[in-house]
Formats: structure tokens, sequence, C-alpha cells
């Protein structure tokens, strides 16, 4: 995808959020905007379809640490890390996601969020009908100086500080001068590089580099972006992995549906008693083994909840195919008593079914092909006469 669309989340579900569209190949804005809260993020829906999806993370919601550490990090560091951290911060680390940014000998660098925040986030883009793959903290979107200079802009009543490649932070513009006093402590000359007109009193010496669009700035630090606070127990799932599930139930669905049809040919026939039976029970074990959290149901309930489940699939071919056919044929084998249906076949690309069928004479036969309806075509093999039975192969094709 050229095109990706970020959204700025707000902190809280009243706040605006902002969102653009940016361009990778034409190194452009799109679209931008804001839409008035979080449940007016379905706005977005549309927008979101054929692109990818970015959302930037508050500064506030998100702390940064860097951890330093003996030897390389492993699984069993990975595990301890909250505890090794926890005397820093003042949440219960048992209601926190760390996630590690980037590793570097003998340090590492954390992003750490309330998992009930992440979630929030994450709940509100599925209600929209948005999925994202990558949460970013915004201030790692911000330009990165190789001179040790800060970088920084305002956004909303909130300035947004990068001091480094791995770390940053933000705060509300009321308190910008007092923090920046208690971190520039031992550096009261660091050079701060702003992206947007000057606060009027601030700690440290202050340049104007340029004036930009914020979300324009962030869009542009989104592009071959590497960060990703998406891990671990809330890391989501590749866009074809949820393709795939979407239609993963009504696949099994038609299957079911179509073992179902089938089995109703047979129970037409007071001889074949025995078989019905046998088709049911096999209907109710499918059933078992695709649905293993529905508990066991009888053939008639699976019936009726795979017939719900079916008219609930929406976007699919279902009724230009086999179900359709089937829908408009089996009246015509019930008008028919002694029509055994023996193999059946589907031929998807040719819009056709092919039957062995078996009856108790040639009349048979003959009423059959008077009762097909009129848009479809009947093509009739050759008939054998054995055993008191004639039997012959049939096709059934639209016109």
């Amino acid at each position: 995808m050229s095109e990706q669309l970020i959204i700025r989340l707000a902190s809280d579900a009243r706040q605006s959020i902002n969102w653009l569209i940016w361009s990778d190949s034409e190194k452009e804005i799109i679209a931008s905007g804001e839409v008035e809260n979080a449940l007016a993020l379905e706005q977005l829906a549309e927008k979101a379809q054929s692109r990818k999806v970015v959302c930037l993370l508050p500064s506030v919601d998100v702390i940064l640490k860097s951890v330093a550490i003996n030897g390389s990090f492993t699984r069993q560091m990975q595990q301890a890390l909250p505890y090794m951290l926890e005397d820093d911060l003042a949440s219960d680390v048992d209601k926190l996601h760390f996630s590690v940014l980037a590793k570097e000998t003998d340090l590492i660098h954390v992003a750490i969020c309330a998992k009930a925040k992440l979630q929030m986030w994450l709940d509100w883009l599925k209600e929209a009908g948005i999925v994202s793959l990558k949460f970013i903290p915004e201030v790692l979107a911000l330009p990165f100086s190789t001179d040790d200079k800060w970088q920084a802009l305002q956004l909303d009543n909130q300035w947004i500080i990068r001091e480094s490649l791995n770390n940053g932070w933000s705060c509300e513009s009321e308190m910008l001068h007092d923090i920046l006093q208690l971190r520039l402590i031992d550096n009261p000359e660091q050079v701060i590089e702003s992206y947007c007109s000057l606060p009027e009193s601030a700690a440290g010496e202050w340049l104007l580099v340029d004036t930009i669009l914020p979300m324009q700035l962030l869009a542009e630090g989104c592009v071959d972006n590497n960060y990703n606070i998406l891990t671990g127990e809330f890391k989501t799932k590749k866009a074809s992995n949820l393709q795939l599930d979407k239609w993963k139930m009504p696949a099994i669905a038609v299957v079911i549906f179509f073992v179902i049809a089938l089995s109703n040919l047979f129970i037409q026939n007071s001889r074949v008693e025995k078989q019905t039976l046998q088709v049911q029970e096999q209907v109710e074990t499918v059933y078992k083994q695709a649905f293993p959290t529905q508990g066991s149901l009888k053939y008639n309930r699976i019936k009726k909840k795979i017939t719900g489940l079916l008219k609930d699939i929406s976007g699919t071919d279902t009724d230009t195919g086999l179900l359709i056919m089937l829908n408009d044929l089996i009246p015509v084998f019930k008008a028919v008593p002694s029509l055994e249906i023996s193999t059946l076949k589907f031929n998807s690309k040719k819009k056709e079914i092919s039957l062995s069928v078996s009856a108790d004479s040639f009349q048979a036969f003959e009423q059959l092909a008077k009762k097909i309806p009129a848009q479809y075509q009947l093509e009739q093999g050759a008939l054998n006469n054995s055993k008191n039975r004639v039997s012959g192969a049939l096709t059934v094709r639209g016109k």
C-alpha cells in the first residue's frame, strides 16, 4: 500500500481525534481532519479499507525508559523486566504492558503503557471497523537529531519533546517550563529545535527549524518507522489472517449446509431410512467438530442454526452457486418418488450439477425432464435397465 491512514488516538473517548492520509509515493497529504470523539471513528472506516492504518499514541499515556542489563537480553529477562522497573513506576506492574522497542549493548529501551488503556484503544478501533497492526508512541514519530539536539512540536495543548533516538516525553503547555527546568538541571543550554511557534517562556535554547502541519510531520515520521508496542498479548493478526478468519465460519457453514441438502434428498425415500439416520449422525458429528464450543445439537436444530448463519453471510456468491441450484431442484426430485441419487458433483466454473440416478421406470426419467425449471437445461446420458431399475447420468446447468 502506498498510502497510510495515520490516526492520533486520544487519551479520553470524549476528546477529538486527528487523522491524516499520507501518500508514501507522492510524499504529500491526500486528506486530513479530525473526528469529534472515539464514537465518531467509524467515519474513518471507509478510508481505512484500502490503506495501511498506523495509530499514534499520546505520549502522556506511554512512558519510555532505558534499562541497563548485563549481557544479552534473554526470555527470562523479558519476564523479569516489569519487576526490574517496579520501583520507578507508580502503578501496579501487573496492570502495565511492557514492550521492548530497541536493544543495545547492555541497554534496552522500553515503552510502558497501561493494559486497560491499550485495550480501550483497540476496542475503539474494533467498534469502528478499523484494523491497525501498528501502535507508535507519537514522540518517536518526531524527527531525530544526530547532534544531541532535542526536537519539539506543539499539538493541541500539548508539547511533544524527543530527547534521543529512543526517548521522549510530552506534557501540557502550562507545565512545559517547569518540567524542562527539572530535566535541564545538568545542561541548561540544551538546544531544542521546534517545528512550530516557540513557547513564550521555556528553559533551554530554542530554535525555530521549520513550521509544518503537526500531523504531516508525524505522518512523515511514520514512514519506515519500526516501533510498535502491539507486542505479546496485544499483538494483532496480519490482515491476511484476519481475512481468513472472516471467511472461516461462512465456509464451514456452507459445507455443513451442503451435507444437510444432500441428506434431505435421501430423507424423501422411505426405503433408505437407515441411510438417512447415518447421514444425520454424520451431520451432527461434522457440526460438533466444526463448532466444538457450541456443544452437541440434534440434526433438526443444526439445520436451523446453519440456515441462520448463512443468512448473516454478506458479500458472497452463494446465491449463484450450488445452494440456489439445489433449492430449485429439490422440489423436482421430490416429485419423482422412485428417484434415487447415488452421486452428485458440482462444477463451480460451469455452474452445473452432475448426478448418477436410478428410478423404477423410463417414465420416471421423462417425468423428471418435464419438471426441470425453465431456467435450467437438462442433459441426459444413456439409460440402463438392470434388476428392475433404470439408471443413468444427468447434467443440469443454467441456460
